[in-house]
């Protein structure tokens, strides 16, 4: 018998700021409608789970590692965003808890990291889900230390600052960004230095505590 009422579904992007770039990790669809499609790690709810169970889950799934950070996103709920069943999703954002490499589970092709700003033509309506996570990591940059979730353990600050720059779409003054950022004992030195560089070594910074934080940092 046809399911008469939706599906209840949640999709999951994982990001990341590495190579001067804000990344997201995709997955290889094996699913008949959209086989080959890049996809959000996603899934339907189970009957013994609540969202947050679901979301950790699919994390594990598309991954094979435990999410450090999980943040409900959105509802997306349009009509035909699933052309095999009329299913609701929740989305979910999470950012990666070390360098550790992905291993997708056996349900997809596999799994890969993306320019977030380059990447289209996703399955379903992954295209909008992708857009709206965009904007949710721009707006709290400016009032969240959300940007020590995206970049590496040990960064320079003009890596930082780029992370800002990309997100925010606007340019940002280096002497002011660096003394504000500085000035709200969020990072810290790590007393190592990035070598390989022309110019004198930077100096390699490290959060002082990785968590969600409210920042007075454009007010």
């Amino acid at each position: 018998m046809q399911a008469t009422n939706p599906y209840a579904a949640t999709d999951v992007g994982i990001f990341r700021f590495r190579e001067k770039n804000l990344q997201i990790y995709l997955v290889r669809l094996k699913t008949e409608s959209q086989k080959g499609k890049l996809a959000f790690p996603g899934s339907l709810l189970r009957m013994d789970e609540n969202l947050q169970q679901a979301a950790t889950r699919v994390f594990q799934e598309g991954t094979g590692a435990v999410p450090g950070y999980l943040e409900q996103v959105f509802t997306f709920s349009e009509l035909e965003r699933d052309p095999r069943q009329r299913s609701i999703s929740t989305a979910y954002m999470s950012f990666p808890d070390g360098e550790e490499q992905y291993t997708p589970c056996d349900k997809y092709a596999d799994g890969d990291w993306y320019d977030a700003y380059h990447v289209s033509g996703l399955a379903y309506d992954h295209d909008a889900i992708l857009a709206t996570c965009r904007e949710r990591i721009a707006a709290k940059l400016n009032y969240t230390t959300i940007a020590l979730y995206l970049l590496p353990e040990l960064f320079v600050l003009s890596d930082m600052q780029l992370l800002y720059e990309t997100c925010l779409e606007r340019p940002l003054d280096k002497r002011n960004f660096r003394k504000k950022i500085l000035s709200m004992g969020i990072v810290e030195a790590s007393g190592k230095t990035l070598r390989g560089q022309k110019a004198r070594p930077a100096m390699l910074y490290r959060a002082v505590e990785k968590s969600m934080q409210t920042i007075p940092l454009f007010k």
